[in-house]
């Protein structure tokens, strides 16, 4: 090799060396420093995509196992709360037991029955209260749970039905109730239902409705109304459909299903208040006078001038729409609030007249549920005007001040349930208090001619009768399957001899529909233990094949980190006498 001074070939040499020995030695030091083999995907790209999706299994697999650990936990509250059930019933058996023989006189039958009605009543209490992070377990809230499955139980990394989950539901345990053990209580409703009534173990067939999230409303614009005998006053279905019992949901949207039909009925949206009006309107907008109504605090209706009203009463509200004079009465704020196609509200005008003569204004949340509540606001000419507008409890019959925010809130209505059959499908049944002939609690729609009463009343409230019936849901679909007037169910109570000789075979009943659930979640447990062994055995594996891919072999990278620690020096000091060799061309130039 020649001798020459502008290129130090051997010293760029030499650092190359350097350079990929300490690259090397800094890969050692990273792999022995984190243990892993894999920190980039650069060090292997195959190996990093297969290592993320295993540990994203793994991390779906532990908590799998604390999915199914819970899911014991739950299992095991419904269980120990159903052992406690399991006394009262014993104890219910034994009364029915002592009522059933000659010796006991009516009035101690009646005190027997006391304490059998209180052991029944403690069995529902037990049943309503008993939950596990929120979620009631033996009231029958779990099997209308997904589409009625029951309660998922979700251990699986993955989503399928064959590996991945199962679901837990538990039916209803209370003892009182139409879908319970059907033990004490009085057993005083009627039940009118769309198919063959029972729990999941009861009835021959399925119901008419295959799913809950069947679509019950299917056209935009359709209403139902529902009347309910809260007051025990009304003396026949006609009654029901006047407003002191009538409420209603105006089902602006299309697509509402069996589930949330259940909810809005069970909600109930019956008003307590109504709107009485005056029939000659005092308002007079030349001199700034003006009475307003406001629904839900922020949608305002008004006569008079609007200008006259105090900053304080319209702050967030909207004006939507003004009552025309010759309208100043309830049938005018009925058509303002129907006509306006944004308001939540939907409106109708009683029968009855009001003070003076204007009609009673009652108002509905299209939605259902609960009002909120009504504000009033008016200003009179003078001392001796009446008021426009004051609020009647139809309930008590109260008049109340016209200024000032008024209470509505929901009735206490009778029940809508969906019934798992045990074919398969679903029933849907009204529960209400017995006031003789008809339906106590009414669901109803414009297509048949028993509902023609409903349609003029929706009419009058600017309801168009095309958009009233709802599917599968009009009187003629239901049937009475328990009239109250017939007398309370078998086991409801043992004042007498024979009923508490009929009442052992329904507390026998009972005791095996308890024994089959408490079976049933014995079952559960031990699938669900079982599901925990094979899920540990599962993320064991996972984690043994992640750590092949992943972690660093500390024997092998200290043999490499040792060998790039040694290049490494080795280079440097090549790299040092390689920079040293140019001074041999100085030493021939001086000579």
């Amino acid at each position: 090799m020649a001798l020459i001074m502008n290129h130090n070939l051997p010293a760029i040499t030499a650092a190359g060396f350097v350079t990929k020995a300490y690259g090397a030695l800094s890969k050692s030091i990273e792999r022995l420093s984190s243990g892993l083999r894999i920190n980039s995907a650069s060090d292997d790209a195959a190996g990093l995509a297969v290592r993320e999706l295993l540990r994203a299994d793994i991390a779906g697999g532990y908590q799998g196992i604390r999915n199914a650990a819970d899911a014991v936990s739950l299992v095991q509250t419904a269980d120990g709360a159903l052992g406690v059930i399991d006394q009262k019933l014993i104890r219910m058996k034994e009364l029915a037991m002592q009522s059933a023989t000659g010796s006991y006189t009516g009035f101690q039958r009646e005190i027997i029955n006391s304490e059998y009605q209180a052991m029944a009543a403690e069995i529902d209490r037990i049943a309503n209260a008993t939950e596990f992070n929120g979620v009631r377990l033996l009231d029958g809230t779990l099997g209308g749970l997904n589409s009625g499955l029951g309660l998922k139980i979700h251990f699986g990394t993955g989503n399928s039905p064959v590996s991945d989950y199962y679901y837990v539901d538990v039916s209803d345990i209370r003892a009182t109730s139409t879908t319970g053990l059907r033990i004490g209580g009085d057993g005083t409703n009627d039940i009118w239902s769309t198919g063959p009534y029972g729990d999941s173990t009861a009835g021959c067939c399925g119901g008419p409705f295959r799913d809950l999230s069947d679509v019950a409303v299917v056209d935009s614009g359709r209403a139902f109304g529902y009347g309910y005998n809260w007051d025990g006053e009304a003396s026949g279905e006609g009654e029901l459909f006047e407003p002191r019992y009538l409420a209603g949901r105006y089902g602006h949207r299309s697509g509402m299903t069996y589930a949330e039909l259940v909810a809005a009925v069970n909600a109930g949206t019956q008003s307590r208040i109504g709107v009485a009006f005056n029939a000659a309107p005092y308002a007079d907008a030349a001199n700034g006078h003006y009475a307003a109504l406001c629904l839900d605090t922020d949608e305002v209706y008004y006569i008079g001038s609007s200008a006259r009203m105090p900053a304080g009463f319209l702050a967030g509200r909207d004006i939507a729409a003004a009552v025309p004079d010759g309208m100043r009465n309830a049938a005018g704020f009925a058509a303002a609030i129907n006509g306006n196609q944004d308001s939540r509200y939907w409106a109708m005008v009683s029968g009855i007249p009001g003070p003076g003569a204007g009609g009673i204004l009652y108002v509905f949340r299209k939605d259902g549920g609960d009002n909120n509540h009504l504000v009033a606001e008016e200003m009179v000419s003078s001392a001796g005007d009446k008021p426009f507008m004051s609020f009647v409890n139809v309930q008590t019959g109260q008049v109340t001040s016209s200024v000032g925010a008024f209470t509505l809130g929901g009735e206490d209505w009778g029940s809508m349930e969906a019934v798992r059959q045990r074919g398969g499908g679903y029933s849907i049944a009204l529960l209400g208090r017995d006031i003789g002939d008809g339906m106590d609690l009414y669901i109803t729609g414009g297509n048949t001619p028993a509902d023609a009463l409903l349609t003029s009343r929706l009419a009058t409230a600017g309801i168009p009768a095309a958009g009233q019936n709802i599917n599968l849901l009009a009187r003629p679909y239901f049937t009475e399957i328990q009239d109250a007037a017939d007398g309370p169910w078998i086991g409801a109570e043992i004042r007498t001899q024979e009923a508490a000789e009929r009442a052992l075979d329904a507390v026998d009943r009972a005791i095996e529909s308890k024994d089959a659930i408490r079976a049933n979640l014995g079952v559960i447990q031990t699938r669900l233990e079982a599901t925990m062994e094979a899920q540990t055995l599962m993320v064991e594996s996972l984690q043994a094949a992640e750590s092949r891919i992943s972690d660093a072999d500390v024997a092998y990278e200290m043999t490499e980190f040792t060998k790039e620690n040694i290049l490494a020096q080795a280079a440097t000091s090549m790299l040092a006498q390689a920079n040293s060799l140019g001074s041999l061309a100085l030493t021939l130039i001086r000579g």
